[in-house]
């Protein structure tokens, strides 16, 4: 056992091996800290501080470098771990508990900054691309864990606090494919199937959720109207790109005319379509549902029907 410890010890302590320029041997380090972690935490073994001042600083002070993708990879894949334990002595809450304890504020710190800011102009870079992935997927798992009443953590419900933070991330310079990953997770969000991909089924059967469940609903689809109102949707493109297997180009002289992309029309309709049923659900009388004019943050659930035309997604 000695030898274990000294291994895991020097693991931790070779960290900066995230900085490296070799891509290969970064993501090996990230997936050893995984595996070490999430041992750690079956064997009811305190986390090692050396890994956890890591993530605190680089979530805290998220940079251009791969070190924050690297934190949220780790992060993402060990509660994904968790939630697949069956043999550990400790409850999914028990081992969260003890994962998300240290990690709470900084990732509130990095969910404020992060999506707080201002991008404009050419599409962003890949760094970019990773980290909102990265970002996204840890979010849903974080929203599954909700499940288990006996946490509360603010990283557990920053989405609903700030919904649209994630919103404003559908009109940034960035690809296609990411915004319709944001559109498809909000979708979720509302239909409350969020990480019943990456929890294999794990979550469905545990308790049922916590009391606040229904008004942060209820705020996240009143950010949605609010943004459909403002335009959101005409940010969005469904004009498909003729693909073939393995995501090559199609070879000139078989191209066939673009058709539009069902995947986030389907999804950007549910989107709307639902967080109107929760308003509705919501509205205490007809003249709400109808808009009150006297309130400036309020809007007419006419006019978010009237923007939300086929045509204007083009």
């Amino acid at each position: 056992m000695k030898d274990i410890w000294e291994v895991l010890d020097q693991l931790y302590k070779k960290i900066c091996m995230f900085q490296d320029s070799d891509k290969l041997l970064s993501h090996v380090a990230a997936k050893c800290l995984r595996v070490a972690s999430v041992f750690q935490l079956r064997e009811k073994i305190t986390l090692s501080n050396s890994w956890i001042a890591f993530c605190q600083k680089n979530l805290s002070e998220h940079s251009e470098s791969d070190k924050v993708v690297y934190c949220l990879w780790t992060l993402t894949a060990v509660i994904k771990e968790i939630f697949k334990d069956t043999c550990s002595q400790k409850s999914v809450a028990e081992l969260l508990q003890q994962l998300l304890t240290p990690l709470d504020a900084p990732f509130e710190v990095f969910y404020n900054s992060f999506f707080s800011q201002h991008l404009d102009g050419p599409p962003g870079t890949c760094h970019l691309a990773n980290t909102l992935l990265g970002a996204l997927e840890l979010l849903e798992l974080l929203i599954a864990s909700r499940t288990h009443r006996d946490l509360h953590f603010t990283c557990q419900r920053i989405l609903f606090l700030k919904p649209s933070c994630v919103l404003d991330v559908i009109t940034w310079p960035v690809q296609a494919f990411v915004k319709r990953k944001f559109v498809i997770f909000l979708k979720k969000c509302l239909l409350r199937k969020a990480g019943e991909d990456l929890c294999r089924g794990a979550v469905a059967a545990l308790a049922p959720p916590d009391r606040h469940l229904e008004g942060d609903m209820a705020a996240v689809a009143d950010a949605v109207l609010h943004a459909v109102d403002l335009g959101l949707l005409r940010t969005l493109s469904v004009r498909g790109k003729p693909s073939c297997f393995a995501g090559g180009e199609v070879q000139p002289g078989c191209e066939r005319p673009p058709g539009p992309d069902h995947v986030i029309l389907r999804a950007a309709s549910l989107l709307v379509i639902k967080s109107l049923e929760i308003k509705f659900q919501k509205c205490a009388s007809a003249k709400e549902m109808r808009g009150n004019s006297s309130d400036p943050n309020s809007f007419c659930i006419s006019n978010t029907i009237h923007n939300y035309q086929i045509s204007e997604l083009e």
